[in-house]
C-alpha cells in the first residue's frame, strides 16, 4: 500500500511545476465552452445599439474582456491548485478536464 502511496504522490509531483499551465489551459478551455454564452447575452444586451457601438463593444470584450479575464483568473485556479496535496493535485486536474470535456459534447450536440 505505500508503494501505490508513493507512486501516487510522485505522479503529482510531475504536475506540480506546470500548475501555472494546467491553471491557463483550464480558464482558456472555460472561455472556449462558454463563450457562445457569453457572446450570445452581450449581443441580447446591445441589440438596440447602433451598429458602430455594437462593433466596439465586441471588439473591446472579445480582445480586451476576455483577455484581461484570463489574466486575472488564472493566478487564482493556479494558487488553488497549488493549495492541493500531491496525491489530490493530478485528480483533481484530470477531474476539471473531464467535466469541461462533457460540459463541450453536451453544447455541441444541443
Amino acid at each position: 500500500m505505500d508503494a501505490l502511496h508513493d507512486l501516487l504522490l510522485q505522479w503529482g509531483a510531475l504536475f506540480r511545476p506546470y500548475i501555472r499551465d494546467i491553471a491557463l489551459a483550464m480558464v482558456a478551455t472555460s472561455l472556449v465552452v462558454f463563450g457562445d454564452d457569453i457572446n450570445r447575452f452581450i449581443r441580447r444586451q446591445v441589440a438596440g445599439m447602433h451598429f458602430v457601438w455594437r462593433t466596439l463593444i465586441f471588439v473591446l470584450v472579445c480582445a480586451f474582456g476576455y483577455g484581461a479575464f484570463t489574466l486575472f483568473v488564472t493566478p487564482i485556479v493556479a494558487r488553488q491548485l497549488a493549495g492541493l496535496s500531491n496525491l489530490w493535485l493530478p485528480w483533481v486536474t484530470l477531474g476539471i478536464f473531464t467535466l469541461l470535456g462533457i460540459l463541450a459534447q453536451r453544447r455541441r450536440q444541443a
